[in-house]
């Protein structure tokens, strides 16, 4: 009988990952890039790999399932310029079975130009997220969890707004040697604009697994499915109270590669990531974090 969750669960997830592998190669276009960046530095220096490492508030968006597995409280933020063109800031809290998340893109100061190149004006361009997660113990090892979250864009002519939802589990043995995620992402819903046109979510599903085969050292690897394979590898190896990290992701024959490090104390961290791209700007993530 025990059982019987767990498989409602994992059906669950697996039937939505399904429909949104389908439905996302509808819109080649994509719809509200700015939940890809992600949130923390930690995650971003390890090249992404996130999906069965989450530990701390930064499980509310890369795997509510995470949140059914938090200790304590935590709250992380997160600041880039992302790709030298918009001002990025991620701002989360979690802690056992809940936790919230907000992030906000904006890219201001842009010059409007006429036909022939004189500038006639300037505008900008504001996205904005919130997310609600929450997430249960449904054996001791295994959590599965939700998250609504909440879009809108300001556009000079145009704006929108709408939600969506995640849905994941995880799996965590009793000593953390080893976890095991999947998550669906953005897995109903669409953006409906003041022009009256409507776009629907870029749905997404992701599988990863997360392993420490020594107490300072975390490897970890998530493949995405999004119009495409999304394969990310990274790793953390703690000296002291600093941590190395390092990490790559594959996608559409680029790769792209990720180093950071961190400052950690029992109740802080401060974390930074660089990452490197094959066509724009490189970017610099900072993050800080607290648990109490």
């Amino acid at each position: 009988m025990r059982l019987r969750p767990t498989v409602l669960a994992l059906v669950l997830l697996f039937a939505l990952s399904a429909g949104a592998t389908a439905l996302a190669a509808e819109d080649p276009v994509g719809t509200a890039a700015m939940l890809d960046i992600g949130l923390g530095a930690r995650a971003l220096g390890m090249g992404g790999a996130h999906i069965a490492v989450v530990d701390d508030a930064a499980a509310v968006y890369y795997n509510p399932a995470g949140l059914a597995f938090v200790d304590g409280r935590h709250i992380v933020s997160l600041y880039t310029n992302q790709f030298g063109a918009a001002g990025y800031m991620g701002l989360g809290y979690a802690q056992r079975y809940v936790g919230v998340g907000a992030m906000k893109l904006d890219a201001s100061g842009i010059d409007e130009t006429d036909e022939f190149a004189n500038i006639t004006g300037v505008f900008g361009v504001t996205d904005l997220t919130l997310i609600l997660g929450a997430a249960a113990k449904v054996m001791p090892q295994l959590g599965v969890g939700g998250a609504i979250k909440y879009y809108s864009q300001a556009l000079p002519s145009n704006s929108g707004h709408g939600a969506t939802g995640d849905v994941g589990v995880l799996f965590a043995t009793a000593g953390g040697k080893l976890r095991l995620g999947a998550v669906c992402r953005n897995a109903l819903g669409s953006i409906k604009y003041s022009s009256g046109h409507t776009d629907a979510f870029d749905r997404s599903f992701g599988a990863g697994i997360a392993v420490r085969p020594l107490d300072k050292l975390l490897l970890a690897a998530d493949v995405i499915w999004k119009d495409g394979m999304d394969a990310r590898i990274g790793g953390e190896f703690q000296l002291g109270k600093f941590a190395v990290r390092a990490g790559g992701a594959y996608r559409d024959d680029k790769i792209s590669f990720s180093a950071g490090a961190g400052f950690v104390m029992p109740l802080f961290s401060v974390d930074y990531a660089y990452q490197t791209h094959s066509i724009l700007p490189d970017s610099h993530r900072l993050s800080l974090c607290v648990k109490f």
